[in-house]
């Protein structure tokens, strides 16, 4: 197997930045503006302070802008005559030009400048990021919010619409970059499922784990949460066994994602240890996987725009409960955040109605970790039940859902 090389498989990091600096230009020019006119908000302003960075303050900024300066606001508004302004309230700063209007080129107070400039604008609201629902739209803090509220008053509203609609929407330019970046996740873990990463009897999920990190960091990426292996064993009835020896016939179950310009994957492979003797996989484990497989087509099926996370969660298990599948579904959104913002479909830990975010509504040019599992009874494990984990980031765009990994290869056979 040819292994990833950071020369050959991943841009350079001007590149990259070169990348993300058109993808932003892009949003704030074109897909800002639309989300203004959806929401019905005439004004929003995201505003925070060094070293405590509202969760969108990296998506608003160019690659080279790594942190808030002092103050930093920024106030995105249609005016009266449907004009867009895109205005930067904080210190100068040239890598900012080329996306923003500077509004604040004064000694003067900073609060009284943003104050005055947005007055100037006379806005009937101007929603700022308080959420209850969403944690990435929740980043307005208290002393922030006293120093506007003094100035500013009743026309200051919570509001995390835009805030939600900003984080969830992935562009064109996106859409066409995450097929990229999620191929490399992929491939890292086609590498690992091998003899040349596992020696049955003697390498430890632990070491697995240390073999995906040690990999990431080789190729200048980040894990945004450090990679889970576990294993599932004959005779050992739903149990999940980590920092365990791997043995041969074992199932081994890999959870992880990576962070790569900008954007995150999320993803779930399985693979088989030949025991000594077979040149296949059981057939009984695989028509888990098909089943597997089968439930994924289900929840697809029943992306529609406009249906609640909610909405989506029952209809997808109660079609897979009624097809003779044991389902657990607990699908998230993905992009700027690996569990982001947007419609929760399920949770691991609540297989019900799920409030606030599973009652969020699907939007086109989205992408989810497409997060399940099925369980399953394996003849070739004398009956014994499996659980098939599962996990794709698939975008959502024109009504319809597409694989980022087009092989969809959930288990691998490794030996």
């Amino acid at each position: 197997m040819e292994l990833l090389n950071k020369e050959k498989d991943i841009y350079t990091v001007r590149e990259q930045h070169r990348i993300c600096d058109e993808i932003l230009k892009d949003r704030l020019e074109n897909l800002m503006p639309k989300l203004l006119r959806e929401c019905g908000v005439d004004m929003w302003m995201v505003i925070c302070r060094e070293n405590n960075e509202d969760p969108l303050f990296k998506t608003l900024t160019p690659s080279l802008v790594k942190y808030a300066s002092r103050l930093s606001c920024f106030v995105f508004s249609i005016d009266k005559n449907g004009r867009y302004e895109a205005l930067n309230l904080s210190r100068p700063n040239p890598r900012l030009a080329p996306y923003y209007t500077d509004g604040y080129t004064t000694k003067e107070n900073q609060y009284d400048v943003i104050a005055r400039e947005i007055l100037a604008r006379n806005p009937e609201k101007i929603a700022v990021n308080i959420s209850q629902v969403t944690a990435q739209a929740d980043g307005m803090s208290k002393s922030v919010w006293d120093n506007l509220y003094e100035r500013l008053g009743d026309r200051l509203v919570a509001d995390d619409r835009m805030a939600i609609r900003w984080l969830e929407t992935r562009t064109e330019k996106e859409i066409q970059l995450y097929p990229h970046l999620y191929r490399i996740a992929a491939d890292i873990l086609r590498e690992t499922y091998s003899l040349d990463v596992i020696t049955p009897g003697v390498t430890t999920t632990t070491d697995v784990e240390y073999y995906i990190m040690q990999r990431i960091n080789d190729m200048g990426l980040n894990a945004w949460f450090a990679p889970d292996v576990d294993v599932q064993r004959k005779g050992c009835d739903g149990l999940r066994m980590s920092d365990t020896v791997i043995e041969k016939g074992d199932i081994i179950h890999t959870d992880w994602g990576i962070e790569y310009m900008g954007l995150h994957t999320d993803s779930q492979r399985l693979g088989y240890i030949l025991r000594d003797g077979e040149t296949e996989i059981p057939q009984g484990i695989l028509q888990g996987v098909k089943l597997g497989n089968r439930f994924q087509d289900i929840v697809r099926e029943n992306f529609v725009t406009g249906r609640t996370g909610n909405e989506i969660f029952f209809a997808s298990v109660e079609q897979a409960k009624a097809e003779g599948i044991r389902p657990m579904l607990y699908t998230h959104p993905i992009g700027f955040y690996g569990h982001a913002a947007g419609p929760c479909i399920g949770m691991y830990d609540n297989q019900g109605f799920v409030p606030l975010t599973g009652e969020l509504t699907l939007h086109d040019d989205t992408c989810y970790a497409l997060e399940l599992n099925i369980t399953h009874s394996v003849p070739e494990w004398d009956g014994q039940d499996v659980a098939f984990y599962m996990e794709e980031t698939i975008t959502y765009t024109g009504g319809k859902t597409y694989f980022n990994d087009e092989y969809r290869e959930v288990i691998i056979k490794i030996g």
